[in-house]
């Protein structure tokens, strides 16, 4: 209804908007399939030096049972619902919780400084005077819109990279990256990454 309430607002019709929706399906869907065809070719997504895919995982975990005729885990499953009955009962986040116990360390890590720097950003502060709430919920909504900018150019660079080398074109430095001089450039860089989204989020008005 808002879709058509926007065609109506800009001049366009419902024919036209309903063509542009199956096309741009169409084109997403053979995006999608083409991405992980080229994904698993190059990296794979089981065995060694395999992409992590934990949340794939545990979904592959939850229905295989159920697929090939094996008894599902009942006992797990009645436990597990009865975690989140009192994780929110204390008033823990039963999402962030659960995504913390399956997703590994190396991307648990940077979560948890995520959190780190949206509560320093987003947190008031007594000389931001009347308008500090508004000001930290302004500030934590630009840090939101710049990490999923982030996010969005990292997913495609790792596409791109997984391109040129699907192509034959190796250009990954494993000597350097396995080096001193690879980690600490990487702590460093990820450090001015910090450094940049605490700055760039608390200049917001």
């Amino acid at each position: 209804i808002t879709d058509l309430k926007i065609g109506y607002w800009i001049g366009t019709t419902p024919r036209k908007q309903e063509t542009w929706k199956f096309l741009g399906t169409l084109v997403s869907a053979a995006t999608v399939g083409g991405v992980m065809i080229i994904l698993n070719k190059t990296y794979g997504f089981v065995g060694e030096n395999a992409l992590v895919a934990p949340q794939a995982n545990a979904m592959a975990a939850v229905i295989e049972p159920l697929m090939s005729g094996q008894g599902a885990p009942w006992m797990l499953y009645l436990a597990g619902a009865i975690l989140a009955l009192v994780l929110n009962i204390l008033g823990v986040p039963v999402l962030a919780f659960a995504l913390g116990m399956f997703i590994p360390l190396s991307l648990n890590t940077p979560l948890l400084v995520g959190g780190a720097i949206s509560w320093f950003v987003s947190r008031k502060r007594e000389k931001d005077g009347e308008k500090a709430e508004e000001l930290a919920a302004a500030r934590n909504e630009k840090g939101t819109l710049i990490a999923s900018g982030f996010i969005a150019g990292g997913a495609l660079m790792g596409v791109v990279s997984a391109l040129i080398k699907f192509c034959g074109v190796e250009c990954y430095l494993g000597t350097w990256a396995a080096s001193n001089g690879a980690a600490l450039a990487g702590v460093v860089a990820y450090i001015a990454l910090i450094v940049y989204f605490i700055f760039a989020s608390k200049k917001t008005k």
